[in-house]
């Protein structure tokens, strides 16, 4: 009896952790993020980490700023699943939530009608469809 004891631990132990890995692979395996990037005139203090929303709703993050050859602001976003893809038409603003600071800078997206071309994965919102902060 006492050499089933080692044993059924372990088998315990080997389904505990297959069932964390797999809740794990559920919570963040369906999670495909949709990245696209928005041109802006300047990046307006906006910094990695900025949240982009949807009416006041987290919608995604931003990921990278980087300069363009012709001295704009090319803004990575992740967009989350419920509101990828985006489509020809959404405007990008970057708005402030207050005076001071830069955390409190965000990505304001004003959405495109459904019927509009998507915006494939990787795509780019032109420096018309957005705009950038006072």
């Amino acid at each position: 009896m006492r050499s089933t004891a080692p044993i059924a631990r372990i088998a315990a132990l080997v389904a505990v952790l297959a069932a964390a890995a797999l809740i794990a692979a559920v919570l963040l395996g369906g999670a495909t993020d949709y990245r696209v990037k928005a041109r802006f005139q300047n990046a307006s203090q906006l910094v990695k980490g900025n949240l982009v929303q949807v009416s006041g709703i987290k919608a995604g993050t931003v990921e990278d700023i980087r300069l363009t050859p012709d001295g704009q602001a090319e803004v990575t976003m992740s967009v989350d699943a419920d509101y990828a893809p985006l489509r020809r038409g959404t405007h990008a603003m970057i708005r402030q939530a207050s005076l001071s600071g830069v955390a409190n800078r965000y990505i304001d997206l004003q959405m495109a009608p459904d019927g509009a071309e998507e915006i494939p994965d990787g795509g780019v919102i032109e420096q018309d469809s957005t705009t950038t902060a006072v």
